[in-house]
């Protein structure tokens, strides 16, 4: 299901911000805030799982506009997170092209959220 967000002009200043495990933390569980874990399923399931409660739409899905209908609602906050950063920060960019003004990446990925003590499922 493609989101109206798909067809959305982004505002040509914003920009993802990359967070540290600390910020993600704060935001973690937060009403307004989805985790997102852009990675194919297998991958996620063969290193370091995900962030709970994460979402896992792939990247491929985002940069399509297939997103979830929870994703109609462009003033969410996002904060992206893949292994070690890389593919959070496109999946990252990706929201800020479809119009999402509050998107963050964790620097680091969710590798940085393990070694920080958090659980992953």
């Amino acid at each position: 299901m493609t989101s109206c967000a798909s067809t959305i002009t982004a505002d040509p200043n914003a920009t993802a911000k990359a967070i540290d495990v600390t910020e993600a933390k704060r935001l973690h569980g937060r009403a307004g805030v989805e985790f997102i874990d852009p990675r194919p399923a297998e991958a996620i399931a063969s290193t370091t799982g995900r962030i709970p409660g994460a979402r896992n739409v792939t990247l491929d899905r985002i940069e399509a506009g297939n997103l979830p209908p929870v994703f109609a609602d462009t003033s969410l906050t996002i904060v992206t997170s893949c292994l070690a950063g890389p593919m959070a920060r496109t999946a990252a960019e990706a929201f800020v092209k479809r119009g999402y003004s509050r998107v963050l990446y964790l620097d680091g990925g969710t590798r940085a959220w393990v070694e920080a003590g958090h659980p992953t499922v």
